[in-house]
């Protein structure tokens, strides 16, 4: 079962089905994002190994934790998601004992809490600091990974113990602080490290702070330690009342929170701006596309996350750095480009993202202050237009993978979205908006069973790759924003090619997948649930929902792709864009 995940505030993790943490990762100026994690780092020598890379993603769902341990016999274990991203586990034991604990972020501190009505329990486990995985089935190029050299020291105080992991190679520090009992040490290593060290009292309260170093870990941990049972109960309360008043919606529950509450999450600071990653996990790294609809969402829920979408703009149009004026295939937290590869569409959505929230927010102020950033990615894309035609290619298609012609069509038609919604806004772009359109009406159109459709990419030379993708949303959306009408006859006949046995390589038993992992996709089945509502087929959206709920683990997350016949996760247990694509259908956000 996939372990449930907590954070805020750039801090995220995720626990084992006892409440362990399996990882704690935080920001780091250098590296993006690093972790104090029970998982063993992956070998840079095996980053091109499809099915290495593979195998050890689905490994982090299966790890053991490190944390509260108890020794009586357990009768039962249960563990459940709150809408604000706390995690509780709940311990039935054979003697008729229930102990309840609470692990979430408060401020820039993680605690754990529970009350463990006499019974005996330690703090044990293994772990290391160290840096994120950043496991990629398309490496776009090997970040090295600094050697694990910990530094492990115990500090015996009179009502609690200091537990610090350091690894100054990152450098960076976890201090762990907790009503622990046991002599004071001091150990070097390389490697991961285990712990065994008994708790004392009836009120246990396990404080994590994180920083560059150990004093300044510790620092951040004894500001916040002991906290009173009263003032941690607050604490929780004020993050329940929080996330009640900003995610309860309707629809699927489980899973359209999962998107609001998990885009919320991934959003990490960074000076003025805010990161949105793609999971804190496998991958904590930014797409621009992928954080699109993550902002989308947020956008479309509440007047109190608009700040935060406001924020990404600014780290997009001014941390992220950008190659000769393009913005990179993807990002480390700290705005270095972690993949160079240029791709259409990642220039598209932050101009897209700056024109909604504008128009959405009349925030004038935000609007000034990146309108020389948008310029400027204006008139590098418009610098790479074809000679012969309003097109413009790209070296790699969404899905990260190599594109068989050079022009694709889903990021002509959000190109085309995003100069509308631009055009709204008072900038001129001249006749360019029109002359996609009519350029794409004329290269990329061609003939499929006696029918006209739109193909998937196409070149100057009149050839045309038959393909649509479940990561191709635009396609899906072109009536939705105006691009064409319902009953558009092209727009049809391509999404009956698209969500047919005829798209075989992206289609799986019955559901829209992609090249890149063979496999259904939940992103397909959005798109499906699309594509019905835009059709009027009751019956189809209802299969499609119906898919997303079997796909779905117990705290509504939806993988990246999953076997239709079992539900089974095929690639990715943790992956932000589906459920937040989900939560935009209900919550209307895509329009015109």
């Amino acid at each position: 079962m996939k372990p449930l995940d907590f954070g805020a505030n750039g801090i995220n993790g995720s626990v084992d089905q006892s409440g362990r943490i399996i990882a704690l990762n935080f920001y780091h100026p250098e590296h993006g994002y690093v972790t104090l994690t029970s998982a063993d780092p992956f070998p840079d020598n095996r980053r091109y190994d499809v099915a290495a890379v593979r195998a050890y993603r689905k490994s982090l769902a299966e790890l053991e934790g490190f944390g509260v341990q108890f020794d009586a016999p357990i009768q039962r274990v249960w563990t459940s998601n709150w809408v604000e991203s706390t995690t509780r586990t709940g311990f039935k034991f054979s003697s008729g004992e229930t102990i309840i604990g609470d692990t979430f972020v408060y401020g820039v501190t993680t605690y754990q809490r529970w009350k463990l009505a006499g019974l005996p329990a330690r703090f044990k486990g293994r772990f290391s600091l160290q840096l994120c995985a950043y496991t990629q089935l398309t490496e776009g190029g090997v970040i090295p990974a600094p050697p694990l050299e910990m530094l492990v020291t115990f500090d015996q105080h009179e009502q609690f113990g200091m537990l610090t992991i350091e690894n100054p190679a990152l450098p960076a520090a976890v201090c762990i602080v907790a009503p622990f009992s046991g002599e004071s040490y001091e150990i070097e290593t390389v490697g991961a490290v285990r712990v065994d060290l008994p708790l004392h009292g009836d009120d246990v309260i396990v404080c994590f702070a994180t920083g560059q170093d150990a004093r300044e870990a510790q620092t951040r941990a004894l500001a916040f330690y002991p906290p009173t049972p009263t003032h941690l109960e607050d604490a929780y309360q004020e993050l329940v009342q929080r996330g009640r008043s900003l995610f309860q919606t309707s629809g699927p529950q489980t899973q359209v929170i999962r998107g609001l509450v998990y885009s919320l999450n991934l959003a990490v600071p960074v000076g003025d701006g805010a990161c949105l990653l793609t999971d804190h996990m496998l991958l904590p790294l930014s797409w621009n596309r992928d954080a699109y609809y993550l902002a989308r969402a947020l956008l479309s829920r509440n007047v109190e996350l608009r700040d935060i979408v406001r924020r990404h703009l600014i780290w997009m149009f001014e941390i992220a750095k950008r190659i000769d004026g393009a913005w990179g295939r993807s990002y480390l937290a700290n705005g270095m480009i972690k993949d160079p590869s240029f791709q259409l569409d990642q220039q598209l959505f932050p101009l897209l993202e700056l024109a909604e929230y504008v128009l959405e927010t009349d925030d004038d102020v935000t609007f000034q202050r990146l309108e020389g950033p948008m310029y400027a990615v204006l008139d590098m894309l418009v610098a790479r237009q074809a000679e012969f035609a309003p097109l413009f290619p790209t070296d790699e298609t969404p899905g990260d993978d190599p594109i068989a012609l050079p022009y694709h069509l889903s990021s002509h038609i959000l190109f085309w979205k995003a100069l509308d919604k631009l055009n709204r806004l008072g900038v001129d772009t001249g006749t360019l908006k029109d002359d996609i359109r009519a350029a794409v009406n004329h290269y990329f159109i061609t003939d499929w069973n006696g029918q006209r459709i739109y193909a998937y990419a196409t070149d100057d030379s009149g050839n045309h790759h038959l393909y649509h993708d479940a990561n191709d949303f635009p396609t899906v959306l072109a009536p939705l924003w105006g691009w064409c009408e319902q009953d558009d006859p092209v727009w049809r006949a391509t999404m009956e090619y698209a969500f047919s046995p005829a798209n075989k390589e992206a289609w799986f038993d019955g559901h829209l997948g992609s090249v890149h992992t063979k496999a259904a996709w939940s992103l397909g089945d959005v798109q499906d649930v699309i594509v019905a509502r835009t059709l009027g087929d009751q019956e189809r959206e209802a299969r499609a929902h119906a898919a997303l709920k079997q796909a779905a683990a117990p705290d509504g997350s939806l993988p990246e792709a999953y076997d239709p016949a079992t539900g089974t996760v095929a690639s990715r247990h943790w992956f932000a864009w589906p459920n937040a694509a989900y939560a935009c259908v209900h919550l209307g956000a895509f329009k015109p």
